[in-house]
């Protein structure tokens, strides 16, 4: 957990999140590593996962994905190649569009499907459906000066055979580094601790991920007057296509 002797004046950005028994921060030469619980896995579709899922094994719920998807492009190109070589009407471009949306988003449900097989299938005993997510799933953000990672580790537990699998990955959270601030967009801040004026400033590119809607920006500070270190977070929803990592 973080300690402040070992980490200092850290302790202000641990306290804003009111989670301080819940999280904790490491800061080792130029790397930060913050560590903390998140939410258990939820499953889209759950009742029209187990009915795809006891019918079909996992490759041919592959096929089927990409089954749809390869028709969603067929009927959208068949209707966009139309348009431009016919004199049609409007609407039937129109409907030919929405038509290809279809199998698009039958393709997008079997990936979940797909995703919700290989949660619960069991690596040892080869059973699907048998895997009950157990424990505290946990991320880890590593940041340093030239990069930032994200990691989400889960455990899963076989009701079979009783076996516990960890498995970490970056479940396709969008997480890169951003743009510092100009200069001139620090002169109003004031430091938390001596409250000098005009004395902060960025010590490291900012770290941002987005989970769902919200985009989380994390900012480094420090004050060249009396040292302070200062992270502060900002949030805020956004509205376009989510990242794939």
């Amino acid at each position: 957990m973080y300690n402040q002797s070992e980490f200092g004046n850290l302790e202000n950005y641990l306290l804003e999140k009111k989670s301080f028994k819940k999280t904790s921060c490491e800061h080792t030469l130029n790397t930060y590593v913050f560590t903390g619980e998140v939410e258990l896995k939820k499953h889209r579709f759950k009742k029209f996962s187990l009915l795809l899922i006891n019918t079909y094994d996992e490759k041919a719920l592959e096929i089927l994905s990409k089954f749809f998807f390869l028709l969603c492009i067929t009927i959208a190109l068949v209707t966009i190649i139309n348009f431009l070589g016919n004199d049609i009407a409007d609407w039937f471009y129109i409907l030919g569009i929405v038509f290809s949306l279809i199998p698009l988003i039958i393709s997008l449900c079997i990936q979940n499907v797909l995703e919700y097989y290989q949660d619960t299938f069991c690596k040892k005993c080869g059973n699907k459906l048998a895997c009950e997510e157990v424990g505290e799933p946990i991320m880890k953000e590593t940041s340093s000066f030239g990069d930032y990672t994200l990691t989400v580790t889960r455990h899963w537990k076989c009701r079979y055979c009783g076996n516990v699998d960890t498995r970490e990955s970056s479940e396709n959270i969008f997480a890169e580094q951003g743009e510092m601030l100009p200069a001139v967009s620090l002169k109003g801040i004031e430091c938390r601790k001596c409250g000098g004026i005009g004395t902060i400033v960025e010590t490291k590119r900012p770290d941002i991920k987005e989970i769902g809607k919200k985009r989380l920006t994390r900012r480094y500070y420090n004050c060249t007057l009396c040292d302070h270190e200062d992270i502060s977070e900002s949030e805020e929803i956004t509205f376009h296509g989510t990242h794939t990592g």
